[in-house]
């Protein structure tokens, strides 16, 4: 398959109870495909709605303020959620249920990000889980400042003869979910309104998704689980310590996106400076990080 003018190979992994694709542009899994349910979990990418499945999100999460950043003096442009998703990774390891693909830095991304990097993304199942484990090397001399998150999409609603309003989230616990306002520019507008006060579950209907995306800073919970009133719990996403959390759709899109974040898009009022940027991951000389986050198929 060819995706603007490079050349997709899809790699597969599988366990005893699902098969998992990926392709190698963007590290963007293809297909969660439960063998025994005979089911498909994640969004196929219909370009009527959304031609994304799960991009990763990297070395920004959401918009730049006018998409673009300021470092050491020089103005930089970045496409919303930066440019991994359209990277080509190559395999660095394989077997039959984890696979291990990366990128890094070259003479075009250093156009956008004038960073030395490494980003490596390690799929593995087990049973019925899923871990993906984002991992980034500074492989500079310089601090290193980025973002990194999830954008997996989910099939909503899962059963034929249901809706997308038989649908609910449930979060592992109790709490005051509190969402950021977002802009018509697409940033954050510095102001906050309840989503759910001193609770855990948010009924899906599309309206409340007409002004964007649910945007959750240092959200209460680390699990969340996709629920249908109809058929019981789909899936579980356990996004550990992520301290943000967006909820996407389109309005009357057939998906819900459920996207950990370690990162936020700019707030409107935000100085343009990389370094400035509310929740940006500062990495020293040569450091590294990681996390993980694990879907299940229940």
């Amino acid at each position: 398959m060819l995706l603007g003018g490079i050349k997709v190979t899809t790699y597969i992994i599988q366990s005893d109870i699902l098969c998992v694709k990926i392709d190698s542009v963007g590290a963007e899994l293809a297909s969660i495909y439960c063998k025994r349910a005979d089911k498909e979990h994640l969004w196929h990418g219909d370009p009527a709605w959304w031609q994304g499945r799960a991009p990763i999100l990297f070395p920004v999460v959401g918009r730049m303020k006018d998409g673009s950043y300021s470092y050491g003096g020089k103005s930089y442009n970045m496409p919303i959620h930066g440019f991994a998703r359209s990277a080509e990774f190559a395999v660095a390891s394989a077997t039959d249920s984890k696979i291990v693909l990366e990128c890094s830095d070259n003479a075009d991304t250093r156009k956008l990000y004038p960073f030395a990097f490494l980003l490596q993304v390690t799929f593995e199942l087990a049973a019925n889980s899923l871990s993906i484990t984002y991992r980034v090397v500074n492989r500079g001399d310089d601090t290193m400042y980025f973002s990194i998150g999830s954008h997996e999409a989910y099939r909503c609603p899962h059963e034929d003869g249901e809706s997308f309003d038989d649908y609910y989230l449930e979060f592992a616990d109790d709490g005051d979910y509190i969402s950021e306002t977002v802009t018509a520019a697409g940033l954050l507008g510095g102001e906050t309104y309840d989503v759910i006060k001193g609770g855990r579950i948010i009924p899906l209907k599309h309206d409340l998704f007409a002004n964007d995306a649910l945007v959750f800073k240092n959200v209460p919970s680390s699990r969340i689980f996709l629920k249908s009133r109809k058929s019981g719990t789909v899936l579980e996403v356990d996004y550990q310590d992520a301290p943000n959390l967006g909820i996407w759709t389109m309005v009357g899109a057939p998906f819900i996106c459920i996207e950990p974040w370690y990162g936020l898009p700019d707030y409107a009022e935000h100085d343009g400076k990389i370094e400035n940027k509310t929740d940006i991951i500062t990495l020293e000389a040569f450091g590294e990080f990681a996390w993980t986050h694990v879907i299940t198929i229940h």
